[in-house]
């Protein structure tokens, strides 16, 4: 399978899992919205899947970096800087407006050899944040191949 690296932009189906939408923590009891966030603090809910998780179905945009060979992340999901680009699942209070708790999914464990093995199925990588606790920036994520 190639792994070599790709110049100009293209898009990456992903696809993130979780058992459940409360919150790590919840000190103040507040109602709140849980979804996948946008760059621009949009939350976007999940759908409930037959095994009972909630998924979201999303895109970014992956290229090479102009100063070597790793992808670089873009798009309406990627947050952070460019080398270290990540997704987040988001719990935001309604009334403070603030959030309560953030996962992160890490974009940088994701290699060439995924991603084209990903783009070349026509399949979308799914990552399942089941019981990841909030924050996670240099936990690794594992992500693999969906099935579907």
């Amino acid at each position: 399978m190639a792994s070599t690296p790709n110049p100009a932009a293209s898009e990456l189906r992903l696809r993130l899992v979780r058992a459940g939408d409360a919150p790590a923590t919840n000190p103040l009891a507040d109602e709140y919205v849980f979804g996948l966030q946008d760059t621009k603090q949009q939350i976007y809910a999940g759908r409930l899947q037959a095994d009972g998780k909630l998924a979201w179905d999303f895109t970014v945009t992956v290229k090479t970096a102009a100063s070597g060979d790793r992808p670089v992340f873009g798009g309406l999901f990627a947050s952070g800087p460019a080398g270290d680009r990540f997704v987040y699942l988001s719990w935001r209070s309604l009334e403070r407006g603030d959030y309560i708790n953030r996962v992160k999914a890490r974009l940088s464990d994701l290699d060439w050899a995924l991603i084209r093995a990903a783009q070349e199925a026509g399949r979308p990588l799914v990552a399942d944040l089941t019981g990841r606790p909030p924050g996670g920036g240099r936990v690794p994520v594992n992500w693999r191949l969906a099935d579907d």
